[in-house]
């Protein structure tokens, strides 16, 4: 077709269309390229980013699933975990779970927190065949459960002691007592000297500097707290008996499983929280000085939670007192150390030492 004679070839202004060369074509080619991995590698970081997110609030949902547990009733304990000469004594609103075994002088113990009477099995055996020995579980712990109140204060523990001493008709007896036991023994020893025959302090709380434990912070914390009630991992209770016994052979699975289904007593789990909501929970440790019976005080050397330092200031502060640290020995000596220890409660309760 012929040019129109208006419009002219862009030749003949001398203009020549750019030839594109290799190299930029391989330039913008490349830039392109470029542009198309970064953007892979973004995809890629997302894609990973929430594959891990994914993964990890899997993990957290498994786990809390796992470690989910109802309250279990106390009726469905009671085969397991009550003794033939087992009893339960309506006290203060509860039904507080006791056993009395043996005849002769009546022999009172009282356990550690986060623990029950069985922790007395091995004192019991021997200590029956010449006195009443009578074990409890305290408000808050084993068999017998929480305090109707929700009142864990030293005061309350001392009064259910009084309920306890008359509800039994416990004229003149011994009181021995571990941990929170022993602090309830001193207390009520220090009060009531005119009661008792002789007291057994073991790796007895008072002197120690005011501490918070992690697991107390927690059970003080709103929202924090309320989820203990339903998530409770069974191997913190592994972890919690490795810190008390010394040796940790003797931490076994069925000793775990007991701690474990005692905690998961309904309203257990609240009665920890509560204990640990009350900021003043230890009487004044000065009034130690007034007690004038004869005691005896028992200490594991390897005591992780007590130092057997503070053995010495329980033995200076109690006058005429005898003192006794074993080898090889945490916080619950006569469940660690069964043997040896009601061997020497023996010989002192005989006027022996």
């Amino acid at each position: 077709m012929p040019m129109d004679e208006n419009v002219r070839d862009p030749d003949s202004f001398g203009y020549q269309k750019p030839i594109e060369s290799d190299t930029d074509r391989d330039e913008r080619s490349g830039g392109d390229d470029d542009r198309l991995e970064t953007a892979r590698k973004w995809v890629g970081h997302l894609s990973i980013s929430r594959l891990l997110r994914g993964a990890v609030l899997l993990s957290i949902l498994i786990w809390i699933y796992r470690n989910w547990h109802e309250d279990i009733r106390p009726q469905e304990l009671l085969q397991q975990y009550t003794y033939p000469d087992s009893r339960f004594l309506r006290l203060d609103g509860m039904d507080v779970h006791c056993r009395i075994t043996g005849k002769g002088e009546p022999v009172l113990l009282l356990h550690n927190a986060q623990s029950s009477l069985h922790t007395w099995a091995g004192w019991t055996e021997q200590l029956s065949h010449k006195y009443q020995v009578i074990s409890v579980d305290l408000p808050g712990f084993g068999l017998t459960g929480p305090h109707p109140r929700g009142s864990y204060s030293a005061f309350m523990y001392a009064g259910f002691l009084d309920s306890l001493v008359a509800r039994l008709d416990l004229k003149k007896f011994h009181l021995a007592g571990n941990g929170l036991g022993a602090e309830i023994a001193w207390f009520y020893a220090a009060d009531h000297p005119e009661r008792l025959q002789k007291l057994i302090l073991l790796d007895a709380p008072g002197f120690e500097p005011k501490t918070t434990p992690w697991i107390i912070w927690i059970a003080r914390t709103p929202v924090l707290n309320q989820v203990m009630t339903k998530i409770t991992p069974r191997s913190f209770l592994k972890i919690m008996l490795e810190e008390v016994f010394a040796d940790h052979a003797l931490v076994t699975d069925s000793l775990v499983q007991r701690h474990f289904e005692l905690l998961l007593r309904s309203g257990n789990r609240q009665a920890f929280i509560d204990r640990a909501s009350v900021s003043e929970n230890r009487p004044p440790v000065d009034i130690i000085e007034r007690i004038n019976i004869p005691t005896l005080i028992l200490w594991g050397a390897e005591d992780a939670r007590l130092s057997p330092e503070f053995a010495y200031d329980f033995h200076r502060n109690i006058r005429g007192s005898y003192l006794r640290i074993y080898r090889n020995t945490g916080h619950w000596p006569q469940e660690e150390n069964a043997e040896q220890t009601v061997k020497d409660v023996m010989a002192f309760l005989e006027g022996k030492f």
